[in-house]
Parts: C-alpha cells; sequence; structure tokens
C-alpha cells in the first residue's frame, strides 16, 4: 500500500523546509521546532497541572479529567499515566495537550501526562527513573487524585513508549504499582539500526535511521547501557507478568519490525496483546489529527480499547 495522499503531501511539503536534518541539529534547536499540540476534539472537563517530588527534585504533571468517566466507585475512576514521545530529547506536556485530552475523551479515564527530565541534559537511566517514580507517586496518591490505584495503565508514543513499557517491566516486581494495561504507539524498543523497517524506511519517511541513532546518541551514557533491559525492553528474556498490551504502528516507520518483534515476544511470554497497525501511516503521525484524519481514528481506537479493558473489571 502507497503512503496515504495526506501522508506524500507533508512529505512533499517537508522537503521544501531549509531546515537541518534531525542529527546535524542541537537539543536546543531541535526543541525549538516542536509543533504545538493540534485542538481537542473533546476538551477535557477539567485540567489540572502541579508538580510532585520525583528522585530529589520536582517534575510537572498534567491531569485531564474526561467529559463523562468511568466510575469505579462515586470518587474513583481509572487513569492512564502517558509519557509523551521526542526521542527522549524533545517533547512537553503543551505538545501534547491535545492527544492526552482526546484520549481521556474517548476512553473515559484520567489521563496524566508525565513531563519526565530529558537527554542529554539528564541521560539514561534519569528519564526511565523519573517516568517509574512518577507512576510509583501517583499510585500512592491515587486517592488524593480521584484514580483507583489497582486501575492504572500506562502509554505512550515513540520514546514515551519504550519509557511506558520500561515501567511496567519494572512494576512487575513491586508490592505499591500494580498495573493493568498498556498502550504502546510505534515504541521505541531496542537499541539496534538493522531491522528491515529500518532498511526499507530510513530514509524518506520523516523518521531517519541517522536521526534515531543520535537520538539513542543523546539519551545514552555509553553503547553499553543500551543492553540493559531498561533502555531496550525487547532484549528482556522473559516478559511474563506485563499487563495486557495495545500496540499501534505504522507501516512506513523505521521502528515498526521492532515493535513487532515486541509483539512477538509479549505473546511468547503469554501476555495478551493487540495490535493494530495503519498501513499507510508515517512516524508520529498519532498526535497530529491537524495533519492526518487517521491520527485521529487512532486515537479514538486506542481510547475505545482502554475503555473496553476497564469495562470488563
Amino acid at each position: 500500500m502507497p503512503v496515504h495522499p495526506q501522508v506524500a503531501q507533508y512529505l512533499e511539503e517537508i522537503s521544501k523546509v531549509d531546515l537541518p536534518p534531525f542529527e546535524e541539529m542541537t537539543p536546543e534547536f531541535i526543541r525549538s521546532t516542536l509543533t504545538p499540540s493540534p485542538e481537542p476534539h473533546i476538551p477535557s472537563q477539567s485540567i489540572e497541572n502541579r508538580s510532585i517530588p520525583v528522585n530529589g527534585t520536582k517534575i510537572p504533571i498534567r491531569i485531564y479529567t474526561p467529559p463523562e468517566a468511568i466510575m469505579i466507585n462515586a470518587e474513583e475512576m481509572p487513569a492512564l499515566v502517558f509519557f509523551h514521545g521526542g526521542g527522549w530529547v524533545m517533547g512537553t506536556l503543551d505538545a501534547y495537550d491535545g492527544v492526552c485530552q482526546d484520549l481521556a475523551g474517548t476512553s473515559g479515564c484520567k489521563v496524566i501526562s508525565v513531563d519526565y527530565r530529558m537527554a542529554p541534559e539528564f541521560p539514561y537511566p534519569i528519564p526511565f527513573d523519573d517516568s517509574y517514580s512518577a507512576t510509583e507517586w501517583i499510585s500512592v496518591h491515587a486517592r488524593e487524585l480521584g484514580i483507583d490505584r489497582h486501575q492504572i495503565a500506562v502509554g505512550g508514543d515513540s520514546a514515551g513508549g519504550n519509557l511506558a513499557t520500561a515501567v511496567a517491566l519494572k512494576a512487575r516486581h513491586s508490592e505499591s504499582l500494580n498495573l493493568v494495561y498498556q498502550l504502546l504507539v510505534y515504541p521505541v524498543t531496542n537499541y539496534q539500526f538493522d531491522t528491515e523497517s529500518y532498511q526499507s524506511f530510513g530514509t524518506n519517511y520523516f523518521l531517519t535511521k541517522r536521526a534515531m541513532e543520535w537520538f539513542w546518541d543523546q539519551y545514552l551514557p555509553d553503547e553499553s547501557s543500551g543492553r540493559e533491559i531498561y533502555a531496550s525492553p525487547l532484549r528482556c528474556k522473559d516478559l511474563a507478568g506485563m499487563p495486557d498490551t495495545l500496540v499501534i504502528t505504522a507501516g512506513y516507520d523505521p521502528l515498526y519490525s521492532e515493535a513487532v518483534q515486541y509483539i512477538e515476544m509479549l505473546r511468547k511470554s503469554d501476555v495478551i496483546v493487540e495490535h493494530l497497525n495503519y498501513e499507510d501511516m508515517i512516524h508520529g503521525f498519532f498526535r497530529r489529527s491537524d495533519l492526518y484524519d487517521r491520527a485521529y481514528e487512532a486515537v479514538q481506537a486506542a481510547g475505545q480499547k482502554i475503555k473496553q479493558r476497564y469495562s470488563r473489571m
């Protein structure tokens, strides 16, 4: 299948923009190129900004309450803890505001977006540690936040998907954190660049192989760190005990193969996994409902899957 006409138009437009590739930019400059959030389709009933104590500092979180919620009881609802993408280098709460509101609105659960510290100023494992500690803090303070600590999911896109599933990996051994679901949108799962999709889609489809090498270089303090399972979850030999999972992929994405490999590993470990592939889309499409009709389609699908998961409990 060829790329969607809206993708083809976008790729043509960005080819005319006089910007260097990601790998030739500084982190400061690359952050300045991040596009603002599209407007939400389902505005949240309320949005609350807070700072929470994490690893000797404070990081921001943003809490979205949907207009129509699944209620566990009169005071508590399920929650999705969300980590934004951006190669562990860029991304903000504001840039993901629209997609988080839409995820809350379509799922009926609270969405809590976490603004973890980013590389290269804060390399691995700091973004992962921030993400895990923030999720643990949310669980411990669930009643204060109006959520059920036994109904918490994690999710994210790209590098955020990497952080989400790494958090789920570690949570398997926690008594204070019980995760029931994970939403992984074209997640980074392995520090390796020789897959079929890297070879087929590593150039000309927005995210490139060289860009991913650069992002990993910013994230890792040294190459050996890339072999650790909380950096490369695909390298975990046993994924038993992971929560039910939804993986969303894009067909023209250099990360497609490693996402599929991760799905296979989860299934071999008897984890319940659903896979939705948007075969005519490229990496990064999920939050760009201003560009692609299929973006909001994917967000709706994700929200409905989360709602179904919680409705069964």
